[in-house]
């Protein structure tokens, strides 16, 4: 229900937003080629198994669960003594706070009854879903964009079968909308009206206002 992801996209080709649409797509072709090729000769630096990111979020679970106790149910399943407690099940890989089955990334809970039932500290990547390890963002942007040279591209300014035109739609009658239609169920976040008889925030006014007086 949010739009965030397309109005984090505009922001990032506000400048090719009004450019035709030749060279809007050859603009955001070079823009993910030039991200594309930076995130590839950044995960080359990385020595982790895991991605930076996520390898220093799992350092700050195992040192917030240094102080928790564990009680072994059965083999595979703990209780982690912490506020409140959490049932962890090695086997199944879930923990009852939800994280570890929702994100595939263990959480403290799981972490913490690891090190200290299994003796794993080591081997704490096997109880992790491989998409966030290193080699995993390695593949993801090994494959390049290929450039697009000046002698493949048509030229568009002769006249031609090729010529692209304005289509032939009228401009509507009235001020065109600037505001973004909200999906249903997203808050609106207009300030509330006030009615001036009964000074409550609601919908309606002192003309329409049915709340019985105080005199």
């Amino acid at each position: 229900m949010s739009s965030s992801a397309v109005e984090s996209f505009n922001n990032w080709i506000l400048k090719a937003q009004k450019m035709p649409v030749f060279y809007l797509v050859d603009e955001l072709c070079r823009k993910i080629m030039k991200q594309m090729a930076a995130r590839r000769v950044k995960s080359m630096k990385w020595n982790s198994v895991i991605c930076p990111k996520m390898d220093t979020k799992l350092a700050r679970f195992i040192d917030r669960g240094r102080l928790w106790r564990i009680i072994m149910s059965k083999g595979g399943l703990y209780e982690v003594r912490c506020h409140p407690p959490k049932v962890v099940s090695i086997e199944e890989r879930t923990c009852s706070c939800g994280y570890w089955q929702s994100t595939g990334f263990m959480c403290g809970h799981a972490a913490t009854v690891i090190i200290k039932a299994c003796g794993e500290e080591g081997n704490l990547v096997d109880h992790i879903d491989p998409l966030y390890l290193v080699d995993a963002y390695r593949r993801a942007y090994e494959e390049p964009i290929y450039p697009v040279v000046e002698c493949d591209i048509p030229d568009f300014t002769k006249e031609g079968d090729r010529v692209i035109k304005p289509p032939r739609n009228k401009r509507p009658a009235g001020r065109p909308k600037v505001k973004r239609i909200r999906s249903r169920g997203e808050e609106s976040y207009t300030k509330p009206n006030k009615c001036g008889r009964c000074h409550k925030a609601s919908k309606h006014n002192r003309r329409t206002c049915k709340e019985p007086s105080d005199i």
